[in-house]
C-alpha cells in the first residue's frame, strides 16, 4: 500500500518518499518533507490572493497535488485546477483529490498546451530545474490582473557557477564574488519582468525569498503598456565603486559587474505584513520558523539591494570576523542604514561604502 503523510490539513499518498532537503530529483509523485514551510508560505499568500479577488487557481506541475489540495482544503470557496503531464502523477492526483474529499479539477496536460487554452487568476509554476521553458507560454492564460507564483531550483547557473549557462538561458551575468543568492533571484525577477513586457504587462514582484536550494517568487501581472514601462525601470546594472552600486541601462559609463538584474524593491511591505496576519491565524507545525522567515523579508525590504558577507570581508582585511550585531550597532552609529538579510546569516545589508565597513573590522 503507499505510504500517507498529512501536512497542514490534508493527508496525501505518495508513490516515493523524499525524507531529505535539497533539489532531490523529480520523479512521478515527487514530495519533499522538507519543504512545508514553503507549501505553509504559498498556502497563506494565496488565501491573500483570494480576499484581493482571485477565484481560479491553477497548480500547473504538481506532482502529488499536495499545493493545490491544501489551497482547495485551507483557502476555500476558490475554484482550483490542479495539472501534471505525467501520467502517474495524474492518478496520484486524483487518488489525493478523492482523499481529501475538496473540490478540485485533476488535469493530465503538457503546461504549455493548457496555457493556451484557459485563462487563470492565479498561476503556480513549480518546475525541477528552470522555469523558463513555462514562463514563455505563460501570457495566454493570464487576465487584466493575475497572481504569479514561480519556482527556480537552477539556483547553480543562477548565481554564477555557471556563468555561461546564466548568460545563454536568463541573458545575464551573474554575480559570484559576493551576494551571490540575491543577485540569482533578482536575475530570475528581470527575466520574468523582462518577458512580461514584450507581452505588455507589467510585472510587480510582491513576495520572494530564497530558501534551501531555491528561490521562489510571488507577484502579480497587470496589462498594460504603462505598466511594463514602469516595471522595467526596475532592471538595472550592478557594478562596484568601494561596495555596491546600481544603475539603469541608460547611465552605464563603465564596466558592469554583473547583471542586467532587477535592482528594485523584491517584495511588498504590505503584502508581507497581510500573509504574516494570515500565518498568525492558522495552525502550522512549523509557524515559529516561518514568522522568522518572514520578519526577515520585511525588515530588509528599505535596504539597499544586495549584501557584504562578513566572512569575505574578514577574510579581505585578514583580520577576524567580528559579531554581526556588532557590525550592525556600528554602522548605524555612524549614521548608515544596516540590517541583517534572510539569504545569508553572516551577511550585512548596509548603504555604507565597503571602506568603511572594512574599517569597522579593523
Amino acid at each position: 500500500m503507499a505510504p500517507i503523510v498529512e501536512e497542514g490539513k490534508v493527508r496525501i499518498f505518495l508513490e516515493k518518499y523524499h525524507n531529505y532537503r535539497g533539489p532531490g530529483r523529480r520523479q512521478a509523485g515527487f514530495y519533499n518533507p522538507a519543504l512545508e514551510i514553503d507549501r505553509d508560505i504559498n498556502v497563506a499568500f494565496c488565501t491573500y490572493a483570494a480576499k484581493n479577488g482571485a477565484k481560479r487557481f491553477l497548480d500547473g506541475l504538481a506532482a502529488t497535488g499536495i499545493r493545490g489540495i491544501r489551497l482547495a482544503k485551507e483557502v476555500g470557496n476558490i475554484e482550483v485546477e490542479i495539472n501534471d503531464y505525467n501520467p502517474k502523477s495524474y492518478e496520484l492526483i486524483k487518488k489525493n483529490i478523492e482523499l481529501n474529499n475538496v473540490d478540485a479539477i485533476a488535469i493530465n496536460e503538457n503546461l504549455c498546451v493548457l496555457l493556451q487554452k484557459r485563462r487563470y487568476d492565479y498561476i503556480d509554476i513549480d518546475p525541477y530545474g528552470s522555469p523558463i521553458p513555462f514562463i514563455s507560454c505563460l501570457f495566454k492564460a493570464l487576465k487584466k490582473r493575475t497572481y504569479l507564483a514561480v519556482t527556480a531550483t537552477d539556483t547553480a547557473t543562477l548565481c554564477g557557477a555557471y556563468k555561461k549557462a546564466c548568460i545563454r538561458k536568463y541573458h545575464s551575468i551573474p554575480l559570484r564574488r559576493m551576494a551571490s543568492k540575491e543577485a540569482g533571484l533578482r536575475i530570475l525577477l528581470a527575466y520574468i519582468a523582462k518577458q512580461a513586457a514584450s507581452f505588455d504587462y507589467g510585472f510587480k514582484p510582491l513576495l520572494s525569498y530564497a530558501w534551501g536550494h531555491f528561490f521562489r517568487v510571488y507577484g502579480i501581472m497587470e496589462r498594460g503598456a504603462g505598466r511594463a514601462e514602469e516595471s522595467i525601470q526596475n532592471i538595472g546594472w550592478v557594478v562596484w565603486d568601494d561596495g555596491w552600486k546600481f544603475l539603469h541601462f541608460e547611465k552605464i559609463d563603465s564596466k558592469p559587474l554583473a547583471g542586467p538584474m532587477w535592482i528594485g524593491k523584491i517584495s511588498e511591505g504590505n503584502v508581507v505584513n497581510a500573509v504574516k496576519e494570515i500565518v498568525e491565524k492558522k495552525e502550522m507545525k512549523r509557524k515559529k520558523e516561518l514568522m522568522k522567515l518572514l520578519t526577515f523579508i520585511k525588515e530588509e525590504i528599505s535596504l539597499l539591494p544586495l549584501y557584504y558577507e562578513t566572512g569575505k570581508v574578514a577574510k579581505d582585511v585578514k583580520v577576524r570576523q567580528p559579531k554581526l550585531q556588532k557590525i550592525i550597532d556600528e554602522l548605524q552609529k555612524r549614521g548608515y542604514d544596516a540590517g541583517r538579510t534572510h539569504f545569508m546569516l553572516n551577511a550585512v545589508k548596509t548603504n555604507a561604502p565597503y571602506s568603511v565597513i572594512k574599517e569597522i573590522f579593523v
